[in-house]
């Protein structure tokens, strides 16, 4: 005889069986109904370790979602993740100038930078083409104002400085985890190891200088 047949009826059990005896046929025998209800707690109990896993499950999964949206170790973080967790109406009192626009930039890259020309010219040793910004690309609007200035003024509610602009594209390249560095013969600036990379770099006609800035994991 199984373990369920031994078990002494609880009183669950015993109102249990009251209730059937009432709800079925004179011809049911009190044994009929009584292994009616050891199929019941057999039920039932298998339908409380289900919910069990079903709970543990649930609570691993999460565990493993509150994991995923903690903060990563300050080691880890940039300056520039640091600046992004600050409040809006905080940024202009906590931020200088240069710190503000890279910001700006970095959180609205999408609606302000494009498609730049390939080979060389912007790439480096590379030919594929680059989703970034520079400073002297016009803009499809009257007096053509630079693309860069007018998209980033949308942005910012006022008028950035060219020198502001450049300031906040070297900015945010060093902010990001990139480290500056100098070119010996031109004495243009690049920043390079970051998030986003920034180049000074000579106008096709060699008699300007254009700073240029993208992603480097795009």
């Amino acid at each position: 005889m199984s373990a369920d047949a031994d078990e002494p009826l609880t009183d669950e059990d015993r109102a249990l069986l009251d209730h059937l005896e009432e709800q079925t046929d004179d011809d049911l025998s009190l044994e009929d109904v009584e292994g009616h209800v050891r199929d019941l707690r057999r039920e039932l109990r298998q339908q409380r370790t289900e919910f069990r896993q079903f709970r543990q499950s649930v609570e691993e999964r999460l565990d493993r979602l509150e994991n995923d949206r903690q903060p990563a170790d300050e080691e880890d973080q940039t300056p520039l993740d640091a600046y992004t967790q600050i409040d809006q109406e905080d940024r202009e009192d906590e931020l200088s100038t240069s710190e503000f626009i890279a910001v700006t930039i970095h959180e609205e890259w999408r609606d302000i930078a494009w498609k730049l020309g390939g080979g060389s010219n912007y790439a480096g040793e590379s030919a594929d083409t680059r989703v970034g910004v520079d400073t002297k690309t016009k803009a499809n609007a009257k007096y053509n104002p630079s693309r860069l200035k007018h998209r980033l003024k949308k942005e910012l509610g006022w008028d950035p400085a060219a020198n502001q602009i450049y300031r906040g594209l070297k900015t945010l390249a060093q902010k990001s985890g990139g480290e500056e560095v100098v070119d010996d013969h031109s004495g243009r600036v690049q920043v390079m190891g970051g998030l986003y990379e920034y180049r000074e770099m000579a106008t096709a006609d060699g008699q300007d200088t254009k700073r240029v800035l993208w992603r480097t994991d795009r």
